[in-house]
C-alpha cells in the first residue's frame, strides 16, 4: 500500500530564530531601516555564497504569524554559527524578537504560502471566459531575433477590468516605423490565465480556481496542494 506523503507544513521550513531589531536610519517615503540579528537553524551557506557573489536576488522572504512576512537583504553571514545580520525597510519596527521566522526563497511569493495554508482565502471555482484587451505598440531599444525575422515593434496588451498590473507582450504584426501610439481594444485577446503555482494555462473555458484579487489556479494544484493545506509546490525552498 502506498502511503499519502504527509502535507509539508511551515514548520518544515528553515528557520530564522531573531534575537535582536534595532533601527538604523530612516530615508524618505515612510519607511525606516532596520537590522535584524538572529541564527538559522539549516544550514543555508550555498544560497548565501549566491547572494554575496551577486548570482540572484539579493533578497528573501520570512513569514511569521498569519500573513506576516518580511522582505530582507543578508549583510552579514557566520557559516560556524549560521548566525546572520538582515536588513529591512518597514513604516514600523517588526515585533519579531525571540520569533521563528521562516525562510523562503525569492522564486516564491509570500501569498503564494499564505493562499495553500488560509482555509478563508475564499477560493470560487470557476470557468474563465477569457476577456477583452488592450493593446499598444511600442519600438523596443534593441532588435530581437523571433521566429528567424527581426522584431523591434512589440504589442503590449492588458486586460481591461481588474487588473493586477498584468501585461503580456507579443511582436507586433506590424514592423513599420514610426510606432503610432494609439491604444485599441481588441475583443477577447486575454485568452489565458496562468496557474500560481505550476504556471501552466487556463484557457479559455477551463475550469480553475480564483481568489478575490483573481488570482488563478489549475483544478490539479487545487486539489494538490490548497484543499490538503501542502506546501510541497514550495521544493528546495
Amino acid at each position: 500500500m502506498i502511503e499519502t506523503p504527509k502535507p509539508k507544513a511551515l514548520e518544515d521550513f528553515p528557520k530564522f530564530v531573531v534575537t535582536a531589531v534595532r533601527p538604523v536610519a530612516t530615508p524618505e517615503g515612510g519607511y525606516s531601516e532596520f537590522e535584524i540579528e538572529g541564527r538559522f537553524d539549516a544550514i543555508l551557506e550555498d544560497r548565501f555564497d549566491q547572494i554575496v557573489e551577486g548570482a540572484g536576488p539579493r533578497w528573501f522572504w520570512l513569514l511569521f504569524g498569519e500573513r506576516g512576512c518580511l522582505t530582507p537583504m543578508l549583510k552579514s553571514f557566520d557559516k560556524q554559527t549560521r548566525t546572520a545580520i538582515l536588513t529591512c525597510h518597514e513604516k514600523a519596527q517588526p515585533k519579531v524578537i525571540g520569533l521563528e521566522l521562516a525562510y523562503l526563497s525569492p522564486y516564491w511569493q509570500a501569498f503564494h504560502v499564505w493562499m495553500a495554508l488560509d482555509p478563508n482565502w475564499s477560493w470560487e471555482r470557476r470557468q474563465f471566459q477569457g476577456t477583452d484587451a488592450v493593446a499598444e505598440d511600442y519600438e523596443a531599444n534593441e532588435v530581437s531575433i523571433v521566429d528567424g525575422r527581426e522584431v523591434r515593434v512589440w504589442t503590449k496588451l492588458e486586460p481591461t477590468g481588474v487588473s493586477r498590473g498584468q501585461s503580456r507582450h507579443y511582436p507586433a504584426t506590424d514592423q513599420t516605423l514610426p510606432v503610432a501610439s494609439v491604444t485599441r481594444l481588441i475583443p477577447g485577446a486575454w485568452g489565458h490565465e496562468h496557474c500560481e503555482l505550476c504556471h501552466e494555462h487556463i484557457d479559455a473555458g477551463m475550469f480553475g480556481y480564483c481568489d478575490p484579487d483573481e488570482r488563478w489556479m489549475c483544478e490539479n494544484c487545487y486539489e494538490r496542494y490548497v484543499a490538503r493545506h501542502d506546501l510541497a509546490f514550495v521544493g528546495g525552498l
